[in-house]
């Protein structure tokens, strides 16, 4: 089965720059809700780190 590219510097939700910093990332820092990752394929899971603004968003939209 295919399952696609994984382009680690690209957030697999919008596909935008991650910013990510492997070892030192941002998110090492952060609290993502459970449920954010229900919007991944499992494929992608671990593979690349979700944007700050795309966490920020499904975070505003929990409220």
């Amino acid at each position: 089965m295919f399952e696609g590219t994984i382009k680690p510097m690209e957030c697999p939700i919008c596909g935008k720059y991650n910013n990510c910093g492997y070892e030192s990332c941002w998110c090492s820092k952060e609290c993502f809700p459970r449920e954010i990752f229900d919007l991944l394929p499992e494929h992608q899971l671990r593979r690349s780190c979700i944007c700050k603004e795309c966490l920020d968003h499904f975070k505003t939209k929990q409220e």
